[in-house]
This record gives structure tokens, C-alpha cells and sequence, in this order.
């Protein structure tokens, strides 16, 4: 048996224990235990390993460190595909533009997956690009969003903010991947190009709409109204006689959303030769965008239509067109409607037929839960000339209303608006501030 500890000892030995501790606590104990977990994951890099060094690969995109930027980009060429789609997936979460030239060599990678994570990679680097803390409530569905309004242009409306520039390599290097060999990454570039309002390529998207498969028609689709370039709507008519259905309702909303004169024609015969169908209403609502005043008689038969979403269209397409003489007609559709977005969508065309205090209506509906976006989408339409209303609204009773207030101001309003923003920093519910600060910084930005 040993010898047993007399107090004195034990106390000596705690004595050296606390000196040994403060002196460790000299060093920031969580800058002590990051360089610790990094070196021991650049260490396990190294290892002889493939499991260990891919575990080691993401667990250093998680560090969010710039220490751990050059070990992932010497790890980009190792031999296992694991742990080249994993070093990828990392750079990407890193968010870090050092990693940019080698996501331009990975994007070539032979492997599948490795070409289809650099794609990914690379649009991180772009979108929500110093914004990580103030990505508020709304913000998960406004933020970078093209329309809010029954949008069909994708399940993702995510673009990046228009003051971010893209390096012309990188949307070179993702437009070559318009011909992968792989479908689903050809569908991954099309879409990225959209994220990243990628104009100059979008004569390589037409082109690949003729060589590509269905899917790849409708992503490219989606992408050429986030990118905005309105000029390609001559091109895609052809696409309203594709074999495909949906292609044919994806080419339809997109005119639609273009606000194509050249499509009228081709539209008004879908119109005229679908009684009864979902492709009727589609090109009656596309109608309805274009807004033509030569299809005013139509939005009119079309208001007291039973269905209402013929009902919400036709009141938005009297709207946009502007025609003063049916504004009491809309009032009296809107007094007898019993239907929310119905009513918003008259008190929409009221608004733009003169009656300023239907403004009132529109922002209630900010408000309402399952019609906010509606509300939002209207408002953006409305766009700068409504913005001295709208702030008129900013001490709304309703923390929620408020709340979209700053998301639709930071969206249609000018460098002038922030300082109307300004006291909704401090308001009293946290979502109204943290809106606040997102369209502060938004406006800042453009300005």
C-alpha cells in the first residue's frame, strides 16, 4: 500500500493546481479550446484514415474559423471523393473568398457529387453575404425574395441582394455545367444562375433549354424571371406549344410575370380555346399582369366571376390598367365579397383607381396570417410613390403589421426612409426591430 497523503502535501498540490489554472485562464478560454479542437482537425486532415479525414473535413466548415480555410483548400485535391465533397461542403459554409479559386477547379471535379457541392459552395459565397445576423422572421420568406404574390417562379425564391457583383469566372464556370453530364446538376446550375441574377448568361440558358429535358426547361424558366432580363420573352414563346404541360404553364406565368405585349396574342387564344381548365385561368392571370388596356372588357366580365380566383384577377388587371371609370364598379364588388384575398385584390385596383384611404385595407392585411403575402406583394407593386403612406403606418397598433411595414420599406424605399426607420430600432417587440435593422441596412446598401 502506498504511503498515505499528509494535509500538507494535498494542500501543495492544490496550491500548484490553482497556479497552473490562472495561469491558464490568462489565455481566453474559448480562443484556448478553438485552436485545440482546430489543430487536432488539421492534424486529423492528415491522417491515413478516409473516414477520419472527412469527419475531420466538415467538422472544420462547422469551426466558422478562417484558420480553417487553408487546410480544407490543401485537402481539396485529396484522393478520396468523401473527403473532396466534404472539404467542398466546408469551404462553402465558410462563406470565405480565399476558397473561390479552388471551387472553380472543383466545379470540374470527375466525381458527381463534388461538382454539385461546388456549385452550392460558390452561390454561398454570394448570398446572404454579411447579413448572417439579421436574417429576421419575415426575412426567412422576404429576404432576397422575387415575388411574394402566389409566386410560381420556384419553391425557392431566394436571389441575391442587386448590390452584390459576381465575378464573371464564377458564372462562366457554373454555366458550363448547363451540359453536365449529370441532370441533376445541369437542373443545379440553372437554378444557382438565377440565384446570382446571372444576365450575361442567359443566351447559354436559352440554348440549353433546347437540348435539355423538361425539368431543365421549367428551372431555366424560373431563373430568366429572377435574372429580369425581360428581352428573352420573344424567345420563349415557343415554349407555350411545348410538348410538355408543365412547361407550357411555367412559359405562361413567366410572359405573365414579364408583362409581355408579345404574348397577348398567343394568350388571349389559350384563353379563348381552354373553357373550363387550369390553363384558362393561367392565361387569364397572366392576363391580367400584362394588363393590355385592349383586354379591359375581359377583367370585367370577369368580376363577379364564381370562382374567385378569376374573381382576384380580373380586379388586379382593372387595376393595372387603370380604367377611373370602373372604379364604383369595383367598390360594389368589394362591398359584397365575402372572400380576404378578393377583397385585397379589389382593394388593390380601388387604391389604384384613386381611392387613397383603400391604402388602409392593404396594410391590415399585413396582418393577416394567411394573407400577408398578398398584402406585401401589392405594396411592392405600388412600389416608391406609396412609401410617405406607408410610414404614415409605422406606429400601427399591430407589432405583426409593423413588422412587415419595415420589410416592404426596405424593399421599395430610398436612402430618405432610413431615417424614418430609425426609431423602429426601438420598438418594443424584438421582430420589429430586428426587421428595422435588415431594411436599414438594405437601404444603406443601395444608397
Amino acid at each position: 500500500m502506498g504511503k498515505p497523503h499528509t494535509l500538507n502535501a494535498i494542500v501543495d498540490q492544490a496550491c500548484l493546481f490553482l497556479v497552473a489554472l490562472a495561469a491558464l485562464m490568462t489565455v481566453s478560454p474559448l480562443a484556448f479550446a478553438a485552436d485545440v479542437t482546430i489543430e487536432q482537425l488539421k492534424a486529423d486532415l492528415r491522417s491515413g484514415e478516409p473516414k477520419v479525414r472527412r469527419k475531420a473535413a466538415a467538422e472544420l466548415g462547422k469551426t466558422k474559423s478562417r484558420e480553417a480555410v487553408q487546410p480544407l483548400l490543401s485537402a481539396a485535391t485529396d484522393r478520396d471523393v468523401g473527403v473532396r465533397e466534404e472539404v467542398v461542403k466546408s469551404l462553402g459554409l465558410l462563406k470565405d473568398q480565399e476558397a473561390l479559386t479552388m471551387l472553380l477547379t472543383t466545379i470540374k471535379d470527375p466525381a458527381d457529387s463534388v461538382r454539385e457541392e461546388s456549385i452550392i459552395a460558390l452561390v454561398n459565397l454570394y448570398a446572404d453575404r454579411d447579413a448572417r445576423s439579421v436574417i429576421t422572421r419575415t426575412a426567412k420568406k422576404v429576404y432576397k425574395t422575387v415575388n411574394l404574390f402566389r409566386d410560381p417562379v420556384g419553391d425557392d425564391p431566394t436571389v441575391i441582394e442587386a448590390y452584390v457583383q459576381v465575378a464573371p469566372m464564377v458564372i462562366d464556370s457554373i454555366a458550363d455545367r448547363l451540359v453536365d453530364s449529370n441532370l441533376g446538376i445541369r437542373l443545379d446550375a440553372a437554378k444557382a444562375l438565377g440565384i446570382l441574377r446571372a444576365r450575361p448568361a442567359v443566351p447559354r440558358m436559352l440554348e440549353a433549354m433546347k437540348t435539355g429535358d423538361a425539368n431543365l426547361r421549367i428551372a431555366v424558366l424560373r431563373s430568366l424571371y429572377k435574372i429580369r432580363d425581360t428581352s428573352v420573352d420573344e424567345p420563349i414563346l415557343v415554349y407555350l406549344n411545348d410538348s410538355d404541360k408543365h412547361v407550357r404553364d411555367e412559359t405562361i406565368v413567366t410572359l405573365g410575370l414579364f408583362r409581355s405585349k408579345r404574348a397577348l396574342a398567343d394568350l388571349k387564344r389559350i384563353y379563348d380555346q381552354n373553357p373550363d381548365t387550369k390553363l384558362r385561368l393561367k392565361a387569364f392571370q397572366a392576363l391580367a399582369l400584362i394588363a393590355e388596356p385592349s383586354t379591359l372588357d375581359l377583367f370585367q366580365r370577369n368580376l363577379r366571376d364564381p370562382d374567385k380566383a378569376y374573381r382576384m384577377a380580373a380586379a388586379e388587371g382593372v387595376g393595372r390598367v387603370g380604367e377611373l371609370s370602373l372604379v364604383e364598379e369595383v367598390s360594389r364588388t368589394f362591398l359584397d365579397e365575402k372572400d380576404t384575398g378578393a377583397q385585397l385584390a379589389q382593394s388593390f385596383a380601388i387604391y389604384r383607381l384613386g381611392r387613397r384611404e383603400f391604402m388602409d385595407r392593404l396594410v391590415s392585411g399585413l396582418g393577416e396570417r394567411m394573407y400577408h403575402e398578398q398584402a406585401m406583394a401589392y405594396l411592392l407593386e405600388l412600389g416608391t410613390p406609396v412609401v410617405s403612406e406607408l410610414v404614415r403606418h409605422l406606429n400601427h397598433e399591430n407589432a405583426v403589421v409593423r413588422e412587415k411595414l419595415c420589410a416592404v420599406l426596405g424593399l421599395i424605399g430610398d436612402s430618405t426612409t432610413i431615417e424614418q426607420l430609425k426609431p423602429m430600432l426601438r420598438d418594443s417587440n424584438a421582430a420589429v426591430a430586428s426587421e428595422a435593422a435588415l431594411a436599414i441596412r438594405r437601404l444603406g446598401a443601395r444608397s
